[in-house]
């Protein structure tokens, strides 16, 4: 190939702005990960995360480590087919789901999954996802789906969601954890936390002895003062 034929080379410059950009996303989901095991959303080597680097290019935890003791070399880059391309290890078991909620949604940046106490057992109880209890429901985590039981690890985890994909943000997995999808990590991580809150709301309310979501109407108007567009159920 003659020199006027040759692709640009990157130059340093632009590599390290890239090496610098990731450095600072391994210690953003490293901090991550130690609120959610400090606010006991996850515990010993429970809950994965990872973050969309760029065209088929995905930040993810390892399988099998203390989320809480992760250093952010510790972390692995994996392309969209879930080989590793950048750390030593293996990804996460539930690698399949992330990538999955990636094709499916390819506005989605961020993927949070955990194991939070309360939410789960809601799906041990049987009892239906509180959706539309509080307002901070409606607004931050829009509505929860719930995905039947599946083998932790495997390919029904991905599939039991994929119907889910397109209209939920929040997911409850039966018997297993919770996932929560943004457009940043921050995001991801709020609407985590706002599942297992409202989950205690309702398992307090159901105590107290009634648990009823607001009406459709009132749904409405929450969304409509904070800027989202109404359902119109």
């Amino acid at each position: 190939m003659s020199p006027a034929h040759r692709p640009p080379r990157p130059s340093r410059r632009s590599a390290a702005r890239r090496s610098g950009a990731t450095l600072t996303a391994r210690r953003e989901l490293v901090e991550l990960c130690r609120k959610l095991h400090a606010r006991d959303l996850i515990g010993a080597g429970e809950g994965n995360v990872s973050l969309r680097l760029g065209p088929d290019r995905f930040l993810v935890t390892p399988s099998g480590k203390n989320k809480a003791e992760l250093r952010p070399e510790d972390l692995l880059v994996v392309d969209g087919a879930g080989a590793v391309v950048e750390g030593k290890g293996r990804a996460s078991t539930e690698l399949r789901m992330h990538l999955a909620a990636y094709a499916a949604r390819p506005e989605v940046m961020a993927c949070v999954h955990a194991h939070p106490i309360t939410a789960v057992a809601l799906t041990v109880a049987g009892v239906p996802p509180p959706d539309d209890l509080v307002p901070e429901a409606a607004v931050t985590l829009g509505p929860i789906a719930l995905a039947r039981f599946a083998v932790p690890g495997t390919d029904e985890v991905p599939a039991s969601l994929a119907p889910y994909f397109a209209g939920h943000e929040t997911f409850l997995l039966e018997r297993h954890g919770a996932l929560a999808l943004g457009r940043t990590l921050a995001e991801a991580f709020d609407r985590m936390e706002t599942l297992e809150r409202v989950a205690r709301i309702a398992l307090a309310a159901r105590l107290l002895g009634s648990c009823t979501p607001l009406p459709a109407e009132a749904v409405d108007r929450v969304l409509r003062a904070a800027g989202r567009p109404a359902r119109g159920r």
